[in-house]
């Protein structure tokens, strides 16, 4: 009996500490909306944009959702102009990094840069072979406002692409690097190195522009060469969908989801805050 005495008043004891400190929460917060109500607007806080919080490229971006430094040259639009041809690259996958991951084939070697000097921007034209489908993606790429050999293209929301032309000879070679920054999911950013021929062959050696060491400290680990002399482009060309980067023919009547302010192109992204 007397220990469940003791048990009973232990339990009171406890119950009443529980209801003082629900009590004194309450007041606090009563008291906290009181004082909120009296201050002005001006003084009352405020949420931190999302566009401050999480960086200027990307909704959630990640520190290392940014691309690296490398030495870049200036570009003049019309240098570009025309057709070129991928002869090799070195990438963080065996593949291409957008569709079916596979190595590039013959009739994907030729890539078509049509610019817009007025704007400061271009589009660049490539065949996709997706078995059974067949592709010519057009990407358009904007011109870094200081940096000429710096472009940018968003292929959506939470992905920014950034090509820097690393070396250039408009009527021989070109050597860009690509980084893809896919900002909300860690560990998915691409890196590559491409070298361009105005020709099927290269017609004299290009030397490599990044170190082995840097290779391995980005994950560029796939070395391959194209072939670009065993088809004609052309004659895939008339089988190929038109597909457009972003999307220009997309219904927006279709969309089902509420569009939040922030996931506008226009607020959350600041080119001229980029490398």
């Amino acid at each position: 009996m007397r220990l469940y005495l003791i048990w009973m008043l232990g339990s009171l004891s406890l119950l009443a500490i529980l209801v003082f400190v629900s009590g004194a929460e309450q007041t606090r917060r009563r008291r906290q909306d009181q004082f909120d109500r009296g201050q002005p607007d001006s003084e009352q806080p405020q949420p931190i944009s999302p566009y401050i919080l999480y960086g200027p490229h990307g909704y959630r971006t990640f520190p290392h959702a940014r691309c690296q430094e490398v030495p870049t040259v200036d570009v003049s639009l019309d240098e570009i102009e025309g057709d070129w041809f991928l002869i090799e690259y070195v990438n963080s996958h065996d593949g291409k990094p957008t569709g079916a991951h596979t190595p590039y084939l013959c009739p994907e070697a030729r890539i078509t840069i049509d610019p817009e000097t007025t704007d400061k921007r271009m589009n660049v034209s490539q065949m996709s072979y997706e078995w059974p489908a067949l592709f010519l993606d057009t990407v358009e790429w904007v011109q870094h406002h200081n940096k000429t050999g710096v472009f940018f293209h968003e292929e959506n929301i939470f992905s920014l692409w950034t090509m820097k032309v690393m070396e250039l000879d408009s009527r021989n070679h070109m050597i860009i690097f690509l980084c893809i920054d896919y900002t909300i999911w860690p560990g998915w950013n691409h890196r590559g190195v491409y070298v361009l021929s105005r020709h099927t062959k290269l017609q004299e050696k290009i030397k490599r522009k990044l170190s082995d060491k840097a290779h391995r400290r980005m994950r560029m680990t796939f070395d391959r060469r194209v072939n670009t002399t065993s088809c004609d482009p052309d004659e895939w060309l008339p089988n190929a969908r038109l597909r457009w980067h972003p999307h220009k023919k997309i219904n927006k009547d279709l969309y089902r989801a509420p569009i939040h302010p922030y996931m506008s192109r226009k607020h959350r992204r600041n080119l001229k805050g980029l490398d």
